[in-house]
């Protein structure tokens, strides 16, 4: 029985270093190689090396990890350490459903190396996530002379609900998270710009985004605007990352909540980006096409 419960011991610390070897190989990989942040605005971004003053323990959950413990196997090695979680649990603190095999990020407690005081799951957090957004009516005097004179300077307000309804068709806006610090936007459509020139609404901005990052309990994520064509034939500059630091509200299967400076905002999950924006598109130019009939 001994040589048994040795041997299982054994085993399990095999299986765990297999898992931890090969997900420290693919965190390497995605520092040591550029091409794994090839972005959608045909340059590279990288800001890896911005992202400094991590204290979190990221690793592997282990057999063991339940309501009042978490057992993670750190990805700097060693044996399975086991980390209370309770105070985590009572402060809601525990973001997703960490499971064996799961990565994960803890922060401890500063006086109690053994105390996690927050778990996100970051396996669970991986995928593509979404918010509604509805368009907004443009002012007056930004409208293209044909609405204009549609419109006969009437408020838009007094537009008839049966005309509203061709114009305020909701996006879905987001972004997907995935391996190696990657990441995508979601919400972007192809432009007609006929239509959208004469369009009474606009929407809001999508953000490129490119990259995320866990941090100190928090979840960083870099986007970057396209940029500018140069006139006199120079290399197009490198586009400027821009930082958006939120905090953890809740993680299930099917539902993410961030706060963005204390302002809470809701995400569904989706498939994926691609289906989430092939969606988009597909909506977009069905409004579209309505739209062109009422202005003929």
């Amino acid at each position: 029985m001994h040589l048994e419960n040795k041997y299982i011991k054994y085993s399990m610390k095999i299986k765990y270093l297999f898992f931890a070897t090969f997900a420290t190989i693919l965190m390497t990989a995605s520092c040591g190689k550029k091409k794994e942040h090839t972005t959608n605005v045909g340059v590279q971004l990288d800001v890896s090396n911005m992202i400094v003053g991590d204290s979190m323990l990221y690793g592997l959950a282990c057999e063991g990890t339940g309501d009042s413990n978490i057992v993670v196997y750190p990805f700097s090695g060693g044996d399975p350490i086991k980390y209370s979680c309770i105070d985590a649990h009572k402060a809601k603190r525990i973001i997703g459903n960490p499971q064996i095999g799961d990565w994960v990020g803890l922060v401890l407690d500063k006086e109690d190396s053994t105390v996690a005081q927050m778990v996100v799951n970051l396996d669970q957090l991986k995928g593509t996530w979404t918010y509604t957004v509805m368009p907004t009516f443009k002012d007056f005097k930004h409208l293209s002379k044909r609405m204009q004179k549609k419109m006969e300077n009437q408020m838009m307000a007094e537009m008839p609900d049966s005309e509203k309804a061709l114009y305020m068709v909701p996006r879905e806006y987001g972004f997907s998270l995935k391996r190696s610090h990657a990441a995508q936007s979601v919400g972007k459509v192809r432009q007609n710009a006929g239509v959208d020139d004469d369009s009474p609404v606009e929407y809001p901005k999508v953000k490129n985004y490119q990259q995320w990052f866990s941090w100190n309990g928090r979840i960083i994520l870099v986007s970057a605007d396209r940029p500018a064509p140069t006139k006199d034939g120079k290399p197009t500059p490198q586009p400027k990352p821009s930082f958006d630091t939120l905090d953890y509200v809740m993680l299930t299967n099917d539902t993410l909540i961030l706060l963005d400076h204390g302002v809470p905002q809701g995400y569904h999950r989706q498939t994926s980006a691609l289906t989430a924006n092939d969606a988009a598109n597909k909506k977009a130019a069905e409004a579209d096409k309505k739209a062109a009939e009422n202005l003929k």
